[in-house]
């Protein structure tokens, strides 16, 4: 049952790593102003993740809450012994918590890219009108 929830879980990340992949490498492809809506979606993709993963944190929490309430009833309680070991390990991490990191990374990495973006457009657009100021005044010279 558990296994189950965790199979799905995976199977999920896989997908939404893949999507962000796919996303940046159509970004790097163009990389100008349409970007900035592939970007966007990036973003709302990788939010939607992180709302998915903390479902599946509280899916798992109260599959284990049904099954401690059974253990509570047989003589070995394994998972409870499991979960209050890991408890007491302190190299030991919540997964979910690392789990978020990634698409907090890529929700980061979007957010500088849409900056970089913009920049780049008002520098080139700068850029321009700097070249056309001294046009004109190269041409109202001669």
């Amino acid at each position: 049952m558990a296994d189950s929830v965790s199979k799905r879980r995976d199977t999920m990340n896989n997908i939404f790593v893949t999507l962000n992949l796919a996303i940046i490498a159509s970004v790097l492809t163009k990389w100008d102003v349409k970007s900035i809506l592939m970007l966007i979606t990036g973003c709302s993709i990788s939010i939607i993740w992180i709302i998915l993963i903390k479902n599946y944190k509280i899916l798992n929490r109260e599959k284990f809450e049904v099954i401690n309430k059974i253990e509570k009833q047989l003589p070995m309680k394994p998972f409870n012994n499991e979960w209050e070991k890991l408890k007491e390990n302190k190299s030991y991490y919540d997964s979910t918590k690392l789990e978020v990191l990634l698409p907090m990374i890529f929700i980061i990495l979007y957010l500088l890219s849409t900056l970089i973006i913009l920049y780049n457009i008002d520098f080139y657009r700068r850029f321009l009108y700097g070249l056309q100021f001294i046009y004109k005044s190269l041409m109202g010279v001669f």
